[in-house]
């Protein structure tokens, strides 16, 4: 059952005011006076309920990690086979990327790497990955080989991760033909994923 008490309201506005500036702003720039600002409090409730700046942001990143999660999830058709599965994660993750670039570089951070601090991030980074990996285990292109499985699961993220980079930074979006190279990429990754190994 939630919380419903006024701590964990003003909790949970703290977090969607620093979203809401996250879609704005880059991690590094967002201003704890703003966030209270927004949220309506003192200056110091966002230490009361998360100790220091980082572990506001990881409240965030929680968040952002379950709607990207989410919106892979909900973009796959369990009826579809594999390939259009696959291509429909990886569409949704460019997708979320796209229009939420504060929160997308949130969780590409490296804020959150201590995993004593942060296990429910290092969890969710990994369960975001999870219905891709599944994918490609069950296209049985890598075999029992857990290495090669790992191997492309990491080229697919990456092919994505570095078009949403280069799209963010180089303003992309907004150039004729962005959507034919968007998807162009998004059928490269995938193709790449499950190519099958040499001598198959």
């Amino acid at each position: 059952m939630a919380d419903a008490s006024p701590a964990a309201d003003l909790r949970t506005r703290l977090v969607a005011c620093a979203l809401s500036l996250l879609d704005h702003e880059h991690p590094d720039d967002l201003s704890i006076r703003e966030v209270t600002r927004l949220a309506g409090a003192s200056s110091g409730a966002p230490y009361h309920h998360f100790g220091d700046k980082r572990g506001l942001l990881a409240a965030c990143a929680d968040v952002a990690w379950r709607d990207l999660r989410q919106a892979m999830d909900g973009a796959a058709d369990p009826t579809d086979d594999l390939v259009a599965q696959l291509r429909a994660r990886a569409l949704a993750y460019l997708a979320f990327a796209l229009a939420n670039p504060g929160q997308y570089r949130l969780l590409m951070s490296r804020l959150f790497d201590d995993a004593e601090r942060f296990p429910n991030l290092v969890e969710q980074r990994a369960e975001a990955m999870r219905g891709v990996m599944l994918l490609i285990a069950h296209s049985g292109v890598a075999g029992n080989d857990a290495l090669a499985l790992k191997q492309r699961g990491l080229a697919i993220w990456s092919m994505l991760h570095g078009f949403a980079e280069l799209a963010l930074d180089g303003g992309w979006a907004s150039e004729e033909g962005f959507d034919a190279k968007r998807v162009g990429v998004v059928d490269l990754a995938v193709r790449a994923a499950l190519l099958p190994e040499e001598g198959a």
